[in-house]
């Protein structure tokens, strides 16, 4: 019995390794973006189009309607790029609603990499 567990650990332990091996050799590029829109007090977040695209402005001056709010998500971003190989496994983009899973020849992300 504790032969088999320890074969089951090397095993593991040896997948471990071989996965981290090929991420590193093929560039593995984890992203992880967000940003969020502040207004000072007095100003709301307002939408300017059907995209999620906003700007500050002043609240209504009606206090019995419903307000927008002082802060909203402009970024929230998950992908993993395998940059040297140019292989996308995922990207997923919570406030634009895309999802992009595994995908060949495309290049990675440029901004925020040195």
């Amino acid at each position: 019995m504790a032969g088999r567990i320890r074969s089951t650990a090397r095993a593991f332990a040896i997948s471990l390794v071989l996965v981290v091996a090929f991420g590193y050799a093929a560039g593995a590029r984890a992203v992880f973006e967000y940003s969020e829109l502040r207004c000072p007090p007095g100003l709301t977040a307002q939408p300017v189009s059907i995209a999620p695209v906003f700007v500050c402005r002043p609240q209504f001056p009606d206090p019995t309607t419903i307000q927008w709010p002082e802060v909203v998500t402009t970024e929230d971003r998950v992908a993993l790029y395998l940059a040297n190989i140019r292989v996308r496994v995922f990207d997923l983009d919570y406030v634009w609603d895309r999802h992009g899973w595994l995908a060949f020849d495309v290049p990675p992300p440029a901004y925020g990499w040195p």
